[in-house]
């Protein structure tokens, strides 16, 4: 066997194992104290989603409610800080355009962002931002929001939002 034959011989084999299927590691069984009662079960999601969202934050804080309007879906759901809610897009498109109207969101930061998708196909994304709402006499706070938003057909139909001061 001449050296030629050695090295492609070589080339071969470590082509052959590396392709080789590497078994899966089996999952134990857990069982949970409470069980969920929606879902418990997800995969990562559509990052199309993700960039949607962002997006949409972008809009708002730029002022263009038009353009965050265009990712809710007619019969979107706003689940807010307080406890309220807001239901069909037009009343969420007032909403916020009557809140961020008179105030500037600065230092806006994303810490987690991602979509998930659960095992009944219903699709999220999953946000942890934060950022200084500053009034218009100069009042200046600053908050970390979570923000969960439903997505169907690639329009969000309901968003939770709890938000907390920053030290």
């Amino acid at each position: 066997m001449n050296l030629k034959q050695i090295v492609v011989l070589f080339l071969f084999s470590s082509v052959f194992i590396s392709c080789e299927k590497k078994p899966e590691e089996k999952k134990a069984d857990i069982n949970y104290i409470y069980e969920a009662t929606y879902l418990d079960t997800f995969k990562m999601g559509d990052s199309d989603l993700v960039l949607k969202v962002q997006q949409m934050h972008e809009s708002i804080i730029k002022k263009d409610y038009e353009s965050a309007g265009s990712f809710l879906a007619d019969n979107v759901e706003f689940r807010l800080e307080d406890g309220s809610s807001i239901e069909g897009k037009e009343n969420c498109m007032k909403f916020m355009v009557e809140a961020y109207s008179a105030v500037e969101i600065e230092d806006y930061n994303v810490a987690v962002n991602l979509a998930v998708t659960g095992d009944n196909g219903d699709e999220w994304v999953l946000l942890w931002d934060n950022g200084s709402v500053v009034t218009e006499d100069g009042a200046s706070s600053s908050f970390n929001w979570m923000e969960s938003f439903q997505f169907e057909n690639g329009k969000i139909v309901m968003m939770n939002q709890f938000s907390k001061p920053r030290n």
